[in-house]
């Protein structure tokens, strides 16, 4: 009896183009020959189209095949749509000659089956598609597969521009062609689809930008494989699920107190920037910390005492400019000890003995942390303070304050989100939160989450001090029930399940204030409904899916 790893039951499965092969080469030694996998994709298809697209007989559908296995997905489609009452007319960009294996199989049965084919082999001909797209109701991509690395060259990129200019809608199989399937990155050219339906696992590449774009809405069709097959694999990147809030939340038991739901604090605030502390220990406390402290600037107490009632206040030391002197360590010994986790840096300034205090607490407090903003940049440049620590530590960078701790520059960082956050994970011995556009959750074993919830109204001032205290939240409960020492898995699932529920909050505000509108404050006020209902993560179809079709991103509002 083989059981899923555990990581498989919180969350999706991403694989590279090297590793879907391998999944299919285990699924053929299983006994499920690749015939079946591509009836089976085929079958997906034509449920996405029916279900999602809303289409009916006897609408037009034009698939346009390249001579690999994705054009053999595509002939296989045909047939099944044709069955169904489509009208559906072909375009094979190749001699039928060239075609082998099980893409010749499924092009001779549509030819059987009466499906109009038309073979392109020359720009010349390429005329003769146009009118087709234009009138077609939905066009179906099954040019490109998984195994383009380099740019598109030929024929090939003559018709993806063709295609994407001149249909009203576009459904790509497996991934938009011309997208590299593990870097998202377009290969010179690509179409760019209104959904796309990924098969058997998501490729990476589908849920990294720009690749994420261009596939529109993604769904990803079960090929009949089980799941435990992907074990084998030892599977490193996942995209985090609904299951994974279930798993770091569970039901509380009604004989318990505060104290069972871990401490936090907070340090931080400035003049000008006491509001990002305050949104901090909100956030931990929504998240479900019993208690939460913000340890701030003696000057700027009354501001948690005016304005958070629930959150306690710790004034401390401060600098000729107000912010928190180097001798506020000192003072606060006792706090340090009470807290079961402590976040620094939300609004704490880039004042040079504030600087200074950051460095002598991550250094000498041998306490679980968060790290975030002006914290991370007093660190840069001081990466052996990080490196020598025992206790765990998360750090939150956004693009420049990742590239302020790796010295280079936040372009090089966008351009490599995996890369550059897999590096800071290992360099630095700790769990790293690369925000922005599907923000990454990564640890020093490779574990790589990558977050699906979220949206362009979260581009606001303080909604990473909201996470900052999520984050301190959920880790503060993860230690304390999993007490004396969590597992590594427990303390990024907690971390993920955090950046999962900030994005969901986001979104449930975004359906409320829309996207411009949108402030921090929004997310604490939605959070509530982020935890109690995250299957509100899950889009869905007018017509309902069957279990073996998962919608997983809506892109295309």
């Amino acid at each position: 009896m083989h059981e899923p790893s555990n990581f498989l039951l919180t969350s999706l499965p991403l694989v590279t183009a090297s590793e879907s092969r391998q999944f299919d080469q285990l699924a053929e030694k299983a006994g499920i020959p690749s015939l079946i996998l591509m009836e089976n994709a085929a079958l997906r298809l034509a449920e996405v189209v029916t279900h999602h697209f809303e289409l009916d007989p006897p609408k037009r559908i034009v698939i346009v095949c390249g001579k690999g296995n994705n054009g053999g997905d595509g002939m296989a489609l045909a047939r099944h749509l044709r069955n169904m009452g489509f009208q559906v007319q072909v375009f094979l960009l190749a001699d039928p000659k060239e075609l082998k294996g099980d893409a010749a199989t499924n092009y001779k049965a549509a030819v059987n089956f009466d499906i109009p084919i038309q073979s392109i082999t020359s720009t010349e001909q390429l005329s003769e598609l146009v009118e087709p797209l234009r009138s077609a109701d939905l066009v179906v991509d099954a040019l490109l597969g998984t195994g383009i690395t380099g740019e598109v060259r030929g024929l090939y990129a003559e018709v993806i521009p063709l295609i994407t200019h001149n249909s009203s809608l576009i459904l790509s199989i497996d991934i938009p062609s011309g997208i590299n399937s593990d870097t998202g990155e377009v290969c010179g050219v690509a179409v760019r689809a209104n959904a796309t339906v990924t098969l058997g696992a998501i490729k990476l590449g589908l849920m990294l930008f720009p690749g994420a774009d261009y596939a529109g809405d993604l769904f990803v069709g079960s090929l009949g494989i089980p799941d435990w097959l992907l074990t084998k694999l030892n599977i490193r990147q996942f995209v985090a699920t609904q299951e994974i809030v279930h798993r770091v939340l569970p039901p509380r038991h009604p004989n318990t107190h505060k104290g069972d739901y871990g401490r936090v604090l907070i340090v931080g605030g400035s003049p000008g920037m006491t509001g990002a502390a305050i949104m901090a220990g909100k956030a931990a406390l929504r998240a479900g910390a019993g208690l939460a402290q913000v340890a701030l600037p003696k000057n700027l107490n009354i501001a948690i005492e005016a304005s958070a009632l629930e959150v306690m206040s710790f004034p401390l030391p401060e600098t000729e400019e107000g912010t928190i002197a180097p001798e506020a360590l000192s003072v606060l010994a006792t706090r340090l000890e009470w807290a079961d986790v402590i976040a620094v840096g939300c609004g704490i300034s880039r004042n040079e003995r504030t600087q200074t205090f950051v460095r002598q607490l991550v250094s000498q407090v041998d306490k679980p942390m968060v790290i975030d903003a002006d914290g991370l940049i007093a660190l840069a440049g001081h990466n052996e303070i990080l490196k020598k620590r025992k206790s765990l530590a998360v750090l939150t960078p956004h693009p420049g304050e990742m590239a302020a701790l790796l010295s280079t520059t936040a372009e090089k960082v966008q351009r490599d989100r995996i890369g550059m956050a897999l590096r800071a994970a290992r360099e630095f011995n700790s769990i790293v939160v690369l925000k922005g556009a599907r923000t990454l959750t990564v640890s020093c074993d490779g574990t790589i989450f990558i977050n699906p919830t979220g949206n362009a109204g979260m581009a606001t001032g303080g909604s990473g001090d909201v996470l900052t205290g999520m984050i301190a939240s959920l880790l503060a409960q993860t230690f304390i029930r999993h007490s004396p020492i969590p597992n590594h898995q427990s303390l990024i699932e907690a971390v993920a399940a955090a950046v999962f529920l900030h994005g969901l909050a986001g979104d449930i505000a975004s359906w409320e204030k829309g996207e411009v509108a949108l402030v921090a404050g929004d997310l604490l006020e939605h959070l509530p409904r982020a935890i109690n209902e995250p299957e509100l993560a899950n889009p869905l179809t007018l017509r309902p899916l069957s279990p073996f079709v998962r919608f997983v991103v809506r892109m295309r509002k």
